[in-house]
Formats: C-alpha cells, structure tokens, sequence
C-alpha cells in the first residue's frame, strides 16, 4: 500500500499593489513631483498595521469595559443578596 501526501503550498510572489504604490511614490518624490513629507510616501506600508493595530486596542478595551461591567454586576447582585439575606 503506498501513501501519497498531497500539500497545498500558495505562494504570494511579486511586490503587491502597496509595494507598487510605494516605490511609485518614493520615485515621484525623489524626482521632485510630490511635495509631501516622507512620512505620507511610506503610508502604504504603515497604513495597514496601522489600522489592525487600531482595531485590536479598540477589541481589547470592549473586552475590558464588558468584563468591568460584568464584574460590577456580580458585586451588586452579591451585595442585594446580603442585604436582604437571600442566600
């Protein structure tokens, strides 16, 4: 009996549309058609871990605020529940 293993291997080769941009901006930079600053040239390598970043503090601070709210739900649940002698 022979085994076969078949992998599925997809390789992303060439520079990508941001690689294209950038260079393309780099280039009319240099060559004295743009007057930005260098900072806004690079934008298309920074701009996207910029925005995942971005969307993970805003995840994570929805994580805290619920678990904070949660929390104070179970102490005021706790706290009417000794008031009134429930358990």
């Amino acid at each position: 009996m022979t085994h076969v293993v078949v992998q599925n291997v997809f390789r992303k080769e060439g520079i990508g549309f941001t690689g294209l941009l950038t260079i393309t901006l780099v280039i009319a930079k240099s060559m004295g058609y743009l007057d930005i600053e260098w900072l806004w040239v690079f934008t298309p390598l920074w701009l996207p871990l910029a925005f995942v970043l971005g969307l993970m503090l805003v995840v994570v601070t929805l994580i805290i605020v619920a678990l904070f709210l949660a929390i104070i739900a179970y102490i005021a649940v706790n706290a009417v529940k000794i008031a009134y002698h429930l358990e």
